[in-house]
């Protein structure tokens, strides 16, 4: 029994502090208000409008665009929460403030209005995922502007001004403090400015004629300026004296020419004549994206190019045995070429993805509905990733390597290169043998080149039932001698062996030990054209036959 309360007294202990912990929780829920409350809300603008709506967030932006698209700047100054403006200076701070917010708005804000609910409380229904939906808001987010180098919100906010006022929705206090640094940066530049009046004037789509002729322009001279730049490095990297210059010149033709088209664009549109939101909201997502793709080619090319400095020029040079080093700096270059290449690929879609400020988290949407897409994806891509995980594989068990030699599928091949999703191998002939990597790792193979170079290369000869052995054994081992020690060595593993005997003579095995590979076949077919010359002239100089006889001389098996 006295176990029994031992044990109980603690989860008992446990379960009070959950409820009261649960309890307090709801009850700071229920004291939070469904607005913000102050003391008073623009008293230096006198009484608003009858026909002004702020019950609503979707009716403060329906209503601020309509005043502003008007021109009734002090009326749209109603749905400005200018408290921290004085008194006396509200009126008029407070229509210049309208004027500038309706600027920021048509220039820069893709408006989100499937988050603008058109109910008091801005409740929102939809998926229980998604952190609009599906409770009562006092405070709903527009957008995320860029100001003094970092991202401000943009917020319209219930506020409540006095114990017997209804709530009404206006555009938060320290939004309207950030309109005139975001109007200084977004605003008309100077030649925009200078610009003659039918210019400025809206055209398709709501955009202004002089985006309509400036966008497609800078586009140009962007594609003309990255292409000049490239050519020049091209050329520069083939022509220039330095090594240095030449490394440089020829590991970023790419990543210069899509930085400078993206620089070009960028600044055209954000510093010379400020783009309206429309652009920008696609212009913004494919700058950041080319400034990812220009870091990432920058990385990968620079490792390729280091690898050609390194590493010899063909696989049949990686192949010899001196270079068995090289052949695992090729592999490892190879792989952290790969790792490079996923590592930028998932950094760079992490960061366009969180930094898209089109329709608010369009980014962080996408991550949230990122698993269904990935299920649709994944099956789609199955046999992709899995020939990118099984060369991942590769270059880290390091069964294969490039320039190591093997035997696949009857071929005698090279390792020429190891892709993402197939393996080039050589076939001695010169063609190319192209596999996926997925079937090459699970087919077995023979690799000549792992480990230890050296082999015992055979070649079978059929002589005659009375062939003097011993006179080709003295020959053959004297041709040995003759060959390069390099390449014919340790002489200590060559042999002849009597392996077979039938009525159509005798098998002779002679074992030629190699150390190379790439060149065993030329001594081995060198060799057994000089065994069968030798034995032709004994058998011309002693009468004693060496070969068999012709098959119709042969008796009947």
């Amino acid at each position: 029994m006295w176990i029994v309360c031992s044990f109980l007294r603690p989860l008992t202990l446990r379960l009070l502090t959950m409820l009261c912990l649960s309890l307090v929780a709801l009850a700071a829920a229920a004291a939070q208000e469904d607005w913000f409350e102050t003391d008073s809300l623009n008293l230096g603008l006198g009484p608003p409008p009858a026909s002004l709506d702020r019950d609503t967030p979707m009716a403060v932006m329906e209503n601020f665009l309509f005043l502003t698209r008007k021109g009734h700047y002090s009326e749209a100054a109603h749905l400005l929460d200018l408290s921290d403006l004085p008194q006396g200076q509200q009126a008029e701070i407070g229509a210049e403030r309208a004027f500038q917010l309706s600027v920021v708005l048509e220039r820069k804000v893709v408006i989100p209005w499937s988050t603008l609910a058109d109910r008091p409380d801005g409740w929102l229904s939809g998926s229980p995922d998604n952190n609009d939906t599906g409770r009562v808001r006092r405070s709903i987010l527009v957008d995320r502007l860029e100001l003094d180098d970092h991202n401000v919100p943009m917020r319209i906010n219930r506020i409540k001004a006095g114990e017997d006022a209804d709530p009404v929705w206006v555009f938060s206090r320290q939004t309207v403090d950030n309109i005139p640094g975001w109007h200084d940066l977004y605003g008309p530049t100077k030649l925009e400015a200078s610009l003659p009046s039918w210019a400025r004037q809206q055209s398709i789509w709501g955009m202004y004629t002089w985006e309509v002729l400036f966008v497609p322009l800078l586009l140009a001279l962007a594609m003309i300026v990255a292409v000049s730049a490239f050519r020049l490095l091209r050329r520069l990297g083939d022509h220039a004296k330095h090594r240095s210059v030449r490394f440089v010149a020829r590991s970023l033709p790419w990543p210069v020419a899509i930085t400078l088209f993206g620089l070009i664009v960028g600044t055209g549109t954000k510093r010379v004549l400020v783009v309206s939101g429309v652009i920008d909201a696609v212009l913004g997502p494919i700058l950041l994206i080319a400034y990812v793709v220009a870091a990432s080619m920058a990385l990968v090319l620079i490792i390729d190019e280091i690898f050609d400095r390194i590493s010899v020029n063909t696989p049949y040079e990686l192949a010899d045995p001196k270079n068995a080093h090289m052949r695992a700096m090729a592999t490892t270059i190879s792989a952290a070429r790969k790792a490079v290449i996923v590592i930028a690929v998932l950094a760079g879609t992490g960061v366009v993805l969180t930094s898209i400020n089109t329709f608010n988290t369009l980014g962080f949407s996408l991550l949230a509905s990122a698993g269904a897409l990935t299920i649709v994806l994944g099956f789609a891509a199955r046999e992709v990733l899995g020939n990118i995980l099984a060369s991942v594989q590769i270059a880290l068990n390091r069964s294969a390597r490039i320039g190591d030699q093997l035997i696949f599928e009857g071929h005698f091949c090279t390792v020429e290169r190891i892709h993402f999703t197939y393996v080039q191998l050589m076939i001695w002939n010169g063609t190319r043998y192209i596999v996926p990597v997925s079937y090459f790792i699970s087919d077995a193979f023979e690799n000549w080149s792992i480990e230890d170079n050296e082999m015992v290369r055979p070649i079978e000869l059929t002589l005659a039932q009375g062939a003097d052995v011993a006179a080709l054994r003295k020959v053959f081992f004297e041709l040995l001698a003759e060959e390069d020690p390099d390449e014919v060595a340790p002489l200590d593993r060559a042999h002849v062996h009597v392996t077979e005997h039938s009525v159509f003579g005798i098998k002779v095995r002679f074992e030629v030990p190699t150390a190379n590979p790439a060149t065993f076949w030329d001594i081995e077919c060198r060799i057994r054209e000089r065994l069968l010359a030798e034995a032709h002239r004994i058998e011309d100089e002693t009468g004693r036959p060496m070969l068999p006889p012709p098959p119709q001389d042969r008796p009947e098996a």
